[in-house]
């Protein structure tokens, strides 16, 4: 058995998670036996040995002597570490002998990108996080010092790595730029995330423009979407906009709807099981400032919703492109063009129709037995080294 060892901080959590699932159902068949550590376990899954780590730090001393443990124990092949890059991983490595894949689930830089947003937030009712935000914060990231730290981060755990996962070739490109790697024989590996069929798909959709995600100021800017609902939402009195996801926006943007006297808005908080709205909903929307390669674009269309978001990352890009036919993209982040773009799209039926057609023949291409194929012979071409 050849054997593969993911790490998640909470497991099951988001669409990161869900694509390790993915992959496990799909190779577990193949000889492969997978293993997986996590500082929060919320439920066991079929096909992966979930470990809990005793500590919740992720980057304590103690759980990197439990990941050598683990890898030595199970004898680990493959250590796949999706987004973060552990403190300790150079003593990690050192002291194992299995290959390493760093899988980044975001837009190359993400840490940096999101770090002024999220200043920004916390300087809202503080005027001393106010204070720091314009004498420190700002000249940071105009000096891009935010930028050098993470890019040295991501060059530490480049060199590390036996391979490096992107989710687009546009980000491998970017990543090849700035790193200063070279275009020929790098560790990139392009592997788009997967998305399960669903069958049969709904045709009884309703008049229900949804989101579904975290609640969360830096990247998902949810409160974008309810000023655009604000806009339209009396010209299409029969259209409703459901919000699924929690997270630390959820009363500031309750607080947003009643200040700006917004109806026909309902928050349903977080689910285990998002598949009843999107068999029920025609339209999703998506206005973050940032994303990787965003799951409920692809489970939308794998439901035949039409997906509306800002064009703000090749990700997205690639998903919905061409605008008009997988989804509709709109210039980052003109709120009025979106409000015009989604009250155009609700009052045109046939467009609808038409579209979601097409959105099912476009999700084809995330089929996990086509994404697993591709981490398959990722892990082959390691262990051949090995």
């Amino acid at each position: 058995m050849k054997r593969i060892l993911f790490f998640h901080d909470v497991f099951p959590c988001g669409g990161t998670e869900r694509v390790t699932i993915d992959i496990a159902n799909n190779l577990s068949p193949l000889g492969y036996e997978f293993f997986l550590l996590t500082c929060k376990k919320r439920e066991d899954i079929d096909n992966i040995r979930v470990i809990e780590l005793s500590d919740p730090d992720r980057n304590s001393q103690s759980n990197a002597e439990v990941f050598i443990d683990v890898i030595n124990t199970y004898s680990i092949d493959v250590f796949v570490l999706p987004i973060h890059v552990l403190k300790h991983i150079d003593f990690i490595i050192e002291q194992t002998h299995c290959k390493l894949v760093f899988a980044l689930h975001s837009i190359p830089l993400w840490e940096a990108i999101g770090k002024i947003p999220t200043k920004q937030r916390r300087a809202r009712h503080s005027l001393s996080k106010r204070i720091e935000l314009y004498l420190f914060s700002y000249p940071r990231k105009w000096l891009g010092i935010y930028d050098r730290r993470v890019l040295k981060l991501h060059d530490k755990i480049y060199r590390k790595a036996d391979a490096y996962v992107v989710l687009c070739e546009e980000y491998k490109n970017v990543l090849l730029r700035r790193l200063k790697l070279p275009v020929l024989n790098n560790k990139f590996r392009v592997i788009p995330n997967s998305e399960q069929a669903v069958e049969p798909v709904s045709c009884n959709k309703k008049k229900k423009v949804l989101f579904v995600g975290r609640l969360s100021y830096a990247d998902k800017r949810v409160d974008r979407l309810i000023d655009i609902w604000g806009m339209i939402y009396q010209q299409v009195p029969d259209w409703e906009l459901v919000v699924v996801g929690d997270g630390e926006e959820e009363n500031a943007l309750h607080l947003r709807v009643m200040e700006k006297k917004i109806g026909h808005i309902r928050f349903e908080g977080f689910q285990e099981d998002v598949s009843r709205y999107y068999r029920e909903a025609s339209v999703l929307c998506l206005t973050s400032t940032f994303e990787g390669w965003p799951l409920c674009l692809t489970e939308a269309q794998i439901n035949g919703v039409v997906p509306v978001a800002f064009d703000c990352c090749a990700g997205i890009h690639q998903i919905l492109a061409p605008s008009g036919v997988n989804g509709i993209l709109v210039p980052p982040f003109n709120k009025q063009r979106f409000a015009k773009t989604l009250l155009k799209l609700l009052k045109s039926p046939e467009q609808l129709a038409a579209m979601k057609r097409n959105v099912l023949l476009k999700a084809e291409e995330y089929s996990p037995q086509i994404i697993g194929q591709k981490w398959m012979k990722l892990f082959e071409s390691l262990l051949e080294e090995k």
